[in-house]
């Protein structure tokens, strides 16, 4: 019977964090659609910035399929309407196929567009590593993926912490400042007026505060190494995780929203199911097949 219960709350906290994810999933690629950031939208030029050594861009440039995508209008309309339409038909119907579907053209999406951009952005890197646990729907299996998750995030900011103390950029106290002289140009000439630019106006000018806000920054980053010891600070590190990002966005203007998706890694499920109970105890009878 004990067996049963909880089988039935890995059911139903499966289907939760299925419609969730892939909720949050394809609103990053509404917002991408939006901002014209699509394939279809991009037009037809494709170019290669990156150097010869980065040998996996190099191999997929060579395959020629992001050409094609983008040389045919109609292939990379088709392409849209299937990227959409996987992650949408998984969470209706939570087929793995769907999932397995969604993440290889998300991945195709996400190295034609750093392809054709010539940048390395990696917003969409949380997508691709939050939707590989739904490849499988046994118990031990997702639930390990989900924890892998869980410290993939953790790593991204415990090593950026690092990475700032054991190159030494955190003791620099003009190192805030100096990044923003040479990263907010634009802003301070073309938007001398907006709140981003005046920020960035006032920490050039008083570089001490640069520094301290710096070291905040570090802090932060670095607390998230406690997730790797015990999850007790788990709530504490999803709201951190959402300030650090609207904070550096306002500060250096980085936009890494759409990493925030591995955030909910960090969610008590237990939590939500019971919410969910609480509020919406009709819509708990989901469809679910067997693994």
């Amino acid at each position: 019977m004990q067996y049963m219960a909880a089988s039935n709350s890995f059911n139903i906290q499966y289907k939760l964090r299925a419609v969730i994810v892939f909720a949050v999933a394809l609103a990053i690629l509404l917002v991408r659609f939006f901002s014209h950031s699509l394939l279809p939208q991009m037009g037809t030029s494709v170019l290669v910035l990156f150097p010869q050594k980065e040998m996996f861009y190099q191999w997929f440039y060579n395959m020629g399929i992001t050409q094609y995508i983008v040389h045919h209008y109609i292939v990379a309309a088709a392409f849209d309407v299937c990227l959409f339409f996987s992650g949408f038909f998984f969470l209706i119907l939570r087929e793995r196929i769907f999932a397995v579907v969604f993440w290889l053209l998300t991945l195709i999406y996400f190295l034609s567009f750093n392809i054709i951009t010539g940048h390395h952005y990696h917003g969409l890197v949380g997508v691709l590593i939050i939707v590989l646990p739904f490849f499988s729907k046994e118990k031990n299996r997702f639930n390990l993926g989900w924890e892998g998750v869980r410290y993939y995030l953790l790593y991204i900011f415990a090593s950026a912490a690092l990475w700032k103390i054991l190159r030494g950029s955190a003791f620099n106290a003009e190192q805030l400042s100096s990044i923003l002289k040479a990263q907010q140009l634009d802003l301070l000439l073309q938007n001398p007026d907006s709140l981003r630019a005046s920020i960035s106006a006032y920490l050039i000018s008083h570089p001490s505060v640069g520094h301290a806000i710096l070291l905040v920054n570090v802090l932060v980053q670095l607390s998230f190494a406690l997730g790797f010891f015990t999850k007790r600070f788990d709530t504490a590190l999803f709201i951190l995780s959402i300030v650090f990002v609207v904070a550096n966005y306002f500060v250096m203007s980085i936009v890494s929203w759409e990493l925030l998706i591995l955030s909910l890694s960090l969610l008590n499920w237990d939590k939500v199911e019971a919410l969910w109970q609480k509020y919406m105890p009709s819509k708990l009878q989901f469809s679910y097949s067997a693994p």
